[in-house]
């Protein structure tokens, strides 16, 4: 049986009465800022995420996530049409606040419990459609050509180089350990 360390897990799912997603560092105080508020859904993500990367994870993050969802879900409740998600999602209800990362949060963890029903990630041989372009929208065509060899005038100015860097460290590691003290000056 697969075990995570459990530190990310002991960390965000700690509260003794919930198995569901708390933002331990700043939930309980009401003192989230704007970026704290969205990191249910970043971790969320991840979790499903790990799940297709990992298949044998999917027995301990699933329940959580599930947990996580049903909570999110009875958070988002509020405001004139009721579809407004709260923050916290250990207290039955909304909870009174609302914003961009409230509403990420639910959204991400209630569909993060649809991973199975998609397949994994995709590289470009294997279904991507992203192809590589070095020029990157500047309206001019770059060609990038191979590097030129490396000659023996190369490798010796690496040595020189690396034989000044090397004595320069030994050197003011000398004078800051053993010269230093030498000449310490009292006031």
């Amino acid at each position: 049986m697969f075990s995570m360390s459990n530190c990310d897990l002991r960390l965000t799912f700690a509260n003794p009465l919930h198995s569901h997603r708390y933002e331990v560092a700043c939930e309980p105080n009401n003192n989230c800022n704007v970026d704290q508020l969205s990191f249910k859904a970043y971790l969320s993500r991840w979790m499903a995420a790990t799940i297709k990367v990992a298949p044998w994870t999917a027995d301990q993050i699933l329940p959580l996530l599930a947990s996580s969802a049903q909570a999110a879900a009875q958070s988002c409740s509020g405001g004139a049409d009721g579809n407004i998600c709260g923050t916290k999602w250990t207290q039955p209800g909304y909870d009174g606040t609302f914003g961009v990362g409230q509403q990420m949060s639910a959204l991400e963890v209630i569909q993060s419990n649809l991973i199975k029903k998609v397949s994994g990630p995709v590289s470009n041989s294997t279904g991507g459609t992203s192809k590589g372009n070095p020029s990157a929208g500047t309206g001019t065509t770059v060609h990038v050509s191979a590097p030129h060899a490396i000659t023996t005038g190369d490798k010796a100015g690496a040595g020189v180089l690396t034989a000044v860097v090397l004595v320069s460290l030994l050197g003011g590691g000398y004078v800051s350990i053993v010269a230093v003290p030498f000449f310490e000056v009292s006031y």
